[in-house]
């Protein structure tokens, strides 16, 4: 036997045996390991359903607001002014006289301005001035709205551009309607899901919209509000009922 190979032999054996064991120490001490997947990160898909309710509530308005007065021209702002002055002070010893301590009246509108006439050939003349006030008035008995505009208009108003019912304090109705709106929507989704038999586990969005709807009375205009004669009967004025109605949309999960 030829004992070069032989030898040679023995040391191929002896480099790989050493590269094995080696590699071997090496994937035990920091080499590639196998991990368990972490699936703590991945979102769990949420059932939802998203539904509607509606809320409403009506009551008898409690307050009534009137916008009255006196509209004057003249040939001059002094004339049209000082004629807009004597009626309105006429008006508000009239207001001062019928409304009671709970109610009140403030200015809205005050105003003078030019007059021109168009028509020939559409150049302007100055033809005169015209003034206007107005004033706001809150009523705490609504059912005197019509007595209060007929007095107005026997002390020289010429002027009503109408009248408004509304609540005094509209927040509590509007809450009360959403409860009622909030009800009628988990009504809906417990139906819905009843047919799956699923229930309810949580609520995951609310949008809240409400709005409440003051009934406004027709416009009294200036021509109806001059025939008034010291024997005319006061316009007839019915408050009404006011409607708050308030709508959600809720996103309910199951």
């Amino acid at each position: 036997m030829n004992m070069s190979k032989v030898w040679k032999g023995s040391v191929v054996l002896l480099l790989a045996l050493g590269f094995f064991f080696w590699s071997f120490s090496s994937f035990q001490a920091g080499g590639p390991s196998v991990k368990a997947l972490d699936n703590s990160n991945v979102d769990t898909p949420i059932n939802r359903i998203s539904v509607t309710g509606d809320g409403v509530i009506k009551m008898k308005a409690d307050t009534a607001l009137i916008i009255l007065g006196a509209q004057t021209d003249g040939s001059t702002a002094e004339e049209a002014q000082a004629k807009n002055a004597t009626l309105m002070n006429a008006v508000v010893g009239a207001l001062k006289r019928e409304l009671s301590s709970n109610d009140k009246w403030e200015t809205s509108t005050l105003s003078l301005y030019p007059q021109y006439d168009y028509s020939e050939a559409g150049i302007g003349k100055l033809t005169g001035f015209r003034a206007e006030n107005q004033v706001l008035i809150t009523l705490t008995d609504p059912t005197r709205a019509g007595e209060i505009v007929d007095f107005a208009v026997k002390a020289g108003a010429n002027t009503v551009v109408g009248i408004q019912f509304t609540l005094r304090n509209p927040e509590s109705t509007k809450l009360e309607a959403i409860k009622l709106a909030m009800a009628a929507a988990k009504a809906k989704a417990e139906a819905a899901l009843s047919v799956e038999g699923k229930q309810i586990t949580g609520v995951q969005e609310i949008v809240v919209s409400d709005g409440s709807y003051p009934m406004a009375v027709n416009n009294f205009y200036k021509e109806a509000a001059m025939s008034s004669s010291a024997d005319s009967v006061p316009a007839p004025v019915e408050p009404g009922a006011i409607e708050v109605r308030v709508s959600v949309s809720v996103t309910y999960t199951f």
